[in-house]
C-alpha cells in the first residue's frame, strides 16, 4: 500500500466533506461583495444562495463571443452563468466541480438562467481534467485552486487544456505571512482556502514554471476575520481560534483576495517544431563527432560550450562542465530547458538546489537566476536550448 506522505488524500477528503456538510453558501451578503447588482440580476437565486467565491474572474477575463470557457471549481454556477452570457450562443462554458451536488446546482442555475444550451457540467478532480489538450480558450476559477493539495499538478493541467494563446483568470486568496499553526491545522481553514493559500511570489513562480507568460496578480483586497466569518466553511470554533491567536493588528488582513491572469504562449508548438527541425538539420549536416564542432568563446573557467544550431531565436548547445566547475550565474528572457547527458551535478537557483544526473530534464522559468554546477568526479555534459541568450 502506498503511503500518503504529503497527506494529499486526507486534505482532499477534508475539503470535500466540509463542502458536503454546509447547508448553503454565504448567500447574497458574500455575493454582493464581488458582483455588481446588474450582474447578480442575471443570476438565479439557487446560485446566489451558494455563493462561496472570493472574486469575480469572469469580469476580469474579458470574455468574447464564441469562446470556450472552463469554469474550474464551478460550485453552484454564478461564474458559469455569467460566462455563458458573455460568450453568447456560439460559445461554450464547461463547469467542473469535484462534487456531484455542486455540479447539479450549477446545471439547475444554467437552466433557470436560460443558458443551458451553451453549458455543460462535469464532475472530476482539477488535477486530472477530463478534457483534450488545447481544447479551451479561457480557464476561470474562483476560490478553487487553493483547495488542491497538488497545485503544481493542477496548474499543469490548466496549461495542458488551454489552446496556444489561451489565458487563465483566477480569483483566489494569498497569504504572505504564516498563520498560527493551530489555525492552519484546522479542517475549516483547508476548506476555506486559507491553509492551502500560497504567497504571491510562489504562485507566480508556479505559473511561470508551467510555461505561462504575462503573469499578473492584481486586486489585493484584504479579508478580515469578520469577512471570513460570512463563509459557512469557517465554523464558529475556528473563527474564535483566529480571534484569539492572530495578533490584533493583523486581524483585518488574515488573507488577501487577488486576481491572477496569465497567458499560454502562442509559440509553444512553433518552438518545439523548430527545435526538432534544428536537430534533424544537424544530423544531416555530416558532422561526425561533437569534438569537430569548435567551442564558443564563453569566458567561464572549466566550461566548454559548443553551439549546435540556431533556428530563429532558439539556440541548441552542448555544455561540458569540469569537476568542481560551474556555469556563471545567469538568466534568460524566456523558459530555458535542458537534459543531462552524463555526470552528476545540480541546478542551483537562488532559493534551492535541484540534483541532476544523466537523463535529468530540467527547466528554468524566465528571469530565474541560476547556474549548473558539477558535483561529481567526471565532466558534466548537458544539452540546452536558449543557453546564454540575453
Amino acid at each position: 500500500m502506498s503511503q500518503d506522505l504529503m497527506f494529499q488524500d486526507r486534505i482532499r477528503t477534508v475539503v470535500q466533506d466540509a463542502y458536503r456538510a454546509i447547508p448553503a453558501g454565504g448567500g447574497r451578503e458574500v455575493a454582493q461583495r464581488w458582483y455588481a447588482p446588474e450582474e447578480l440580476a442575471d443570476v438565479p437565486t439557487v446560485a446566489i444562495e451558494w455563493a462561496l467565491g472570493v472574486g469575480n474572474p469572469v469580469r476580469d477575463a474579458a470574455l468574447s463571443q464564441g469562446e470556450t470557457v472552463l469554469d474550474l471549481g464551478c460550485g453552484a454556477g454564478i461564474d458559469s452563468v455569467l460566462a455563458a452570457r458573455a460568450v453568447g450562443s456560439t460559445g461554450e462554458v464547461i463547469g467542473l466541480d469535484v462534487l456531484d451536488d455542486m455540479a447539479t446546482r450549477a446545471r439547475r442555475a444554467a437552466e433557470a438562467a436560460g443558458v443551458a444550451d451553451r453549458c455543460r457540467f462535469e464532475v472530476s478532480e482539477m488535477e486530472a481534467l477530463p478534457f483534450d489538450d488545447a481544447s479551451v480558450d479561457v480557464v476561470v476559477s474562483n476560490g478553487a485552486l487553493n483547495l488542491s493539495p497538488r497545485k503544481s499538478r493542477a496548474i499543469a493541467e490548466l496549461v495542458r487544456v488551454l489552446k496556444p494563446g489561451g489565458r487563465v483568470c483566477i480569483a483566489d486568496l494569498i497569504v504572505d505571512d504564516d498563520l498560527p499553526p493551530e489555525v492552519l491545522a484546522s479542517d475549516a481553514s483547508w476548506a476555506g482556502c486559507i491553509s492551502g493559500a500560497l504567497s504571491e511570489r510562489v504562485l507566480q513562480r508556479k505559473l511561470e514554471r508551467a510555461g505561462m507568460t504575462e503573469v499578473t496578480i492584481s486586486g489585493h483586497l484584504p479579508l478580515s476575520i469578520d469577512h471570513l466569518a460570512l463563509y459557512p466553511l469557517f465554523n464558529a470554533e475556528v473563527i474564535e481560534l483566529m480571534r484569539r491567536l492572530i495578533p490584533q493588528e493583523r486581524q483585518d488582513r488574515v488573507a488577501v483576495a487577488v486576481v491572477i491572469k496569465a497567458t499560454k504562449p502562442t509559440r509553444t508548438v512553433e518552438r518545439d517544431a523548430s527545435a526538432a527541425a534544428a536537430v534533424m538539420e544537424l544530423m544531416a549536416s555530416g558532422a561526425s563527432h561533437l569534438g569537430d564542432i569548435p567551442p564558443d568563446a564563453i569566458e567561464a573557467p572549466g566550461v566548454t560550450v559548443r553551439h549546435l544550431k540556431t533556428v530563429e531565436d532558439i539556440q541548441l548547445k552542448v555544455l561540458d562542465v569540469e569537476p568542481g566547475g560551474s556555469t556563471p550565474h545567469h538568466v534568460h528572457p524566456h523558459a530555458h530547458e535542458g537534459i543531462v547527458v552524463a555526470g552528476v551535478g545540480a541546478l542551483v537557483l537562488d532559493d534551492r538546489d535541484e540534483p541532476l544526473e544523466a537523463g535529468s530534464v530540467f527547466s528554468v522559468a524566465p528571469t530565474d537566476r541560476h547556474r549548473i554546477a558539477n558535483r561529481g568526479p567526471r565532466p558534466l555534459r548537458f544539452v540546452c536550448m536558449d543557453c546564454f541568450v540575453e
